[in-house]
């Protein structure tokens, strides 16, 4: 039996654009804190300024976006920002990107497996998955940047060991995807339509527009 090739897939840039709830998220979790009394004169970030960390674990955003916190404070902070962003994710006021919900059923159905490659939260990526109706193209095991995983490229290591492949391919729109695919030794796809267009990834050898790119990409990249 062929082994399988499986694409580790980032989520958000690269299956998910939560750029139009980043702000609405944030600034409730930030007046959520101010409310309780104990801090002053927060900010809520822009939403420049939070896309400009997307790709990086929760724990680390928050330390960019609030260095003038205490590790309680930005703790308070992750979890509130995750829990209305998955509301927000269930309401579906965030977007799939152009092209994903056809191109990955597609791209199973050719033979290939997805798996989840991402620093976000567990409950963010799930939500995403959930209320798209995206898990069921997904396979396990289902590891996420938490407890002794500390980011993707840990992940991705995991998934190295474990599963029995023909080819894992790593998918992002971001820096932290690159390296993820480089210090793992894997081939990367990078998604140019991401957080950071393709300042990034700039460079690399197979880089996509569209995301209904990838079933060709991915024949470039089996021929080898």
């Amino acid at each position: 039996m062929t082994k399988p090739v499986y694409l580790a897939l980032d989520i958000d840039g690269t299956i998910y654009d939560a750029g139009n709830i980043l702000e609405e998220a944030f600034a409730e979790a930030v007046d959520s804190l101010l409310k309780s009394g104990d801090y002053a004169d927060v900010k809520a970030p822009s939403r420049e300024a939070i896309t400009a960390t997307l790709g990086y674990p929760l724990e680390k955003i928050c330390l960019m976006l609030f260095p003038e916190l205490g590790l309680e404070a930005r703790d308070y902070l992750s979890l509130r920002w995750t829990q209305n962003l998955v509301s927000l994710i269930r309401q579906k006021k965030g977007e799939l990107i152009t092209g994903v919900e056809e191109t990955i059923p597609e791209l199973y159905n050719s033979g290939y497996r997805m798996l989840v490659a991402s620093n976000g939260a567990r409950a963010y990526v799930e939500a995403i998955l959930e209320t798209y109706g995206l898990k069921k193209w997904f396979s396990e095991p289902f590891l996420y940047a938490e407890g002794d995983i500390r980011n993707k490229t840990d992940i991705v290591g995991i998934y190295l060991k474990e599963l029995d492949y023909d080819k894992i391919i790593m998918v992002g729109d971001r820096l932290t995807d690159l390296d993820a695919a480089k210090i793992n030794g894997i081939p990367f796809i990078g998604c140019a339509f991401g957080h950071a267009g393709e300042e990034e990834i700039a460079g690399e050898r197979y880089i996509i527009h569209d995301f209904r790119e990838m079933g060709g990409v991915l024949g470039e990249i089996n021929r080898f």
